[in-house]
């Protein structure tokens, strides 16, 4: 998980470029030491075994690939539209407490509020990138939750105001819980085990065809390595959607800082 912490910090295209070169220097050097030390007469006299072995491990390995690139890809976009509606109902909430009609109380509620949002931007989402919870962001939430509870309403339209203060609350209480759980759902390490035996068999599979053009061979199993660790990149950059600088970040919660900057000209960072 350290590795891949800050491999994840590099930038995509530079985290592409060293998949795709560890990928190709496995299959060219592979390549270069099978054909190096193997009898190509014995390769001559089993091609036709090897290549009907070829591919039926090359469609079953790559239904694999396709399929665990399919599940992380819907966790990547469950989280993504998760983290989204989150957003929707703090900015409502924050809506709610700014133009709460009693001043006093929306301003005590304001400040309690907005620094759940700080601790949310400042210091939960970094604490997701490494898998760990936010107790400072959980405190501050239930001080949300415990100033809301003591508020006292004057009239009809205030009490459906908290009303609906509550129920943006709640709501906001749900999505944030599935964000924190979401934090521990990736591919088990099982999984990847078979993955990577999957590549290397395929990848031993392939040296073993006889291919005349020793050349032809090496560049063949150079683009093989090359193309399965692509594959290999598009999973561990979807499988950690709070790492890296293609994470997801919490955009509604900077807009209610950056509006409360705007209108009181206060600082976003402390």
């Amino acid at each position: 998980m350290v590795l891949t912490y800050y491999l994840l910090q590099l930038p995509p295209l530079l985290i592409f470029i060293l998949f795709i070169l560890s990928g190709g220097i496995i299959g060219w050097l592979g390549t270069i030491i099978f054909r190096k030390y193997l009898n190509i007469n014995i390769l001559k006299s089993h091609n036709e075994v090897t290549g009907f072995l070829f591919t039926g491990m090359a469609s079953l390995y790559g239904f694999l690939l396709g399929f665990v690139i399919f599940v992380v890809w819907g966790k990547y976009n469950e989280t993504q539209i998760n983290v989204g509606q989150e957003g929707s109902y703090a900015f409502s909430l924050y809506r709610d407490i700014k133009f709460y009609p009693d001043t006093a109380e929306s301003k005590k509620m304001m400040i309690i509020y907005l620094d759940f949002v700080y601790n949310v931007v400042d210091d939960e989402f970094p604490n997701l990138a490494h898998k760990e919870s936010s107790k400072k962001t959980l405190v501050s939430f239930n001080r949300v939750f415990d100033k809301m509870e003591h508020l006292n309403p004057k009239n009809q339209f205030e009490i459906q105001l908290v009303s609906e203060m509550f129920r943006h609350l709640n709501e906001l209480a749900t999505s944030r819980g599935t964000r924190t759980a979401s934090q521990d759902v990736e591919i088990p390490n099982p999984m990847w085990w078979t993955l990577v035996m999957g590549a290397i068999i395929a990848i031993l599979c392939a040296m073993l065809m006889d291919i005349e053009n020793r050349n032809v061979h090496i560049s063949l199993n150079t683009l093989l390595g090359m193309f399965i660790a692509m594959f290999f990149f598009i999973i561990i950059l979807l499988d950690h959607p709070f790492t890296g600088s293609m994470s997801i970040q919490p955009d509604s919660y900077m807009q209610i800082y950056d509006m409360e900057e705007w209108a009181n000209k206060i600082p976003f960072r402390k």
